[in-house]
Order: C-alpha cells, then structure tokens, then sequence
C-alpha cells in the first residue's frame, strides 16, 4: 500500500536544493498546483511526485537545473516540442532558468497528462 507523503517532505527536498534551483522548484509546484488542484503531491523515487490515477508529472534536481518530467511524457501532444530523454528517462523539460518557464505551456501539458490517467 502506498504511504502518502506529506508537503513538508516536498519542502524539505526544495530546501536542500542549491540555492538558485529553488526558485525554480518553487514555481513549479506553484504552477503544478495552480494547474489541476486535486493532484496528490508527495515524495517518490527521491524526487516530488504528482499522481491522479497513476503518476502525472514530477520535478527533480539535475546537474544544470531542474528537470520538469511526465511520467506518460510519449503520449503527450508536446507541439512545442518541448520534451526530451536521455538514457531512458521519463520525457522531460529542462529548466536552467525562469526564462524556461512557461506556465500556460506546462499547464496544458499538465491538464493533459491528467487527462490520459483519467481515460
């Protein structure tokens, strides 16, 4: 049975992060959020997870910033073509600065990815 986690495990990830990745970290929760309210929020894989229905999105700390991720990221419409992988990982965004944020963008690729659990 999973566990679920409470926010203060995702605020605990956020502030051990380095000290310019966590405004970035922080407007990504806002917009996951802001995106689809009724997302459960918690710690998996050592990283902060968003599930309704199985996995949608998660956000986690890389060498350059933080990647932006989707767990079902293949069947995304993505007509920005936005996502990419490498070695395998889950279809992601990079994002090195808030210049990388584009929040109508992630919002829809969120409310979409909700959308394929749902169905």
């Amino acid at each position: 049975m999973r566990t679920k986690a409470t926010t203060n495990q995702v605020d605990e990830y956020i502030e051990k992060l380095s000290p310019e990745k966590v405004p970035l970290a922080l407007e990504l929760r806002r917009i996951i959020h802001a995106s689809v309210s009724h997302l459960e929020e918690c710690v998996r894989w050592d990283y902060p997870c968003y599930f309704f229905y199985g996995p949608v999105c998660y956000f986690a700390s890389s060498r350059s910033g933080i990647h932006f991720g989707f767990f079902r990221g293949k069947e995304l419409s993505d007509p920005a073509r936005r996502l990419v992988s490498r070695n395998g990982q889950h279809l992601h965004i990079k994002v090195r600065t808030t210049d990388d944020i584009d929040e109508a963008y992630f919002g829809e690729l969120i409310r979409e990815a909700v959308l394929l659990n749902q169905n």
